[in-house]
C-alpha cells in the first residue's frame, strides 16, 4: 500500500499540475511575503520548501533574493522551473539533505501533507540549515479532519498547541 503522500502526489498533484498551476499561480501573497521579507534584508538566500506553481519562487527572485525550490510533483517542478527559471528540485521534504545555509525557509501551504512525525523531525532539524538570523515561514490548516480532501490530497490537523509544543522541543 502507498502511503499518503505519495498518493496524494499521484492522485492530485501530479494528475493536476497544470490546473494547481492555473489555481495558484495569480494568488496575491504580499501580504505574507511582507510579514517574512521584512526579517531577511539581502543578500541573502531562501528555499521554498512545496514550490507548487513557482509563485513564491518568481516573487522572491524579483525582489533580488537568492532562491532554491523543492517540491515533491515530478510535474510540479517541471512547471515551476519553465515558469521562474531556477531548476526547482523534485524531493520530498523528508529526504531533503540541504548542503548550503538559507536566511530564510519558506513554506506555505506544503507541510499540511506531512504526517505529524514528518513535520517535527523538520522543525526539529531546521536550526541546521540556518543561517545566524534565519526565518522559517509555513502555514498549516487547523480545523481539518486529517485524511483525504474531495479532490484526492492527504491532509493533517494542526492544532496551534501541537505546533508550539514541537517548536518549544526543539529549543531544548
Amino acid at each position: 500500500m502507498k502511503n499518503m503522500h505519495s498518493r496524494t502526489l499521484e492522485t492530485f498533484y501530479d494528475t493536476h499540475a497544470l490546473q494547481y498551476f492555473d489555481e495558484t499561480v495569480g494568488v496575491d501573497m504580499t501580504e505574507y511575503y511582507n510579514r517574512f521579507l521584512k526579517y531577511i534584508p539581502l543578500p541573502a538566500r531562501i528555499i521554498d520548501i512545496g514550490a507548487g506553481s513557482g509563485r513564491d519562487i518568481k516573487y522572491f527572485k524579483g525582489k533580488g533574493y537568492e532562491v532554491e525550490g523543492i517540491d515533491a510533483s515530478v510535474e510540479l517542478c517541471k512547471i515551476a522551473t519553465e515558469y521562474t527559471g531556477i531548476e526547482v528540485l523534485c524531493q520530498r521534504v523528508q529526504d531533503w539533505i540541504p548542503t548550503k545555509k538559507y536566511d530564510g525557509i519558506w513554506a506555505n501551504a506544503s507541510l499540511v501533507h506531512l504526517y505529524k512525525k514528518h513535520f517535527e523531525e523538520l522543525v526539529l532539524r531546521i536550526d541546521r540549515v540556518f543561517t545566524k538570523e534565519g526565518v522559517f515561514f509555513f502555514s498549516l490548516k487547523s480545523g481539518i479532519k486529517t485524511g483525504f480532501d474531495e479532490r484526492g490530497r492527504y491532509f493533517t490537523n494542526y492544532l496551534e498547541q501541537d505546533v508550539i509544543k514541537v517548536i518549544e522541543e526543539q529549543k531544548t
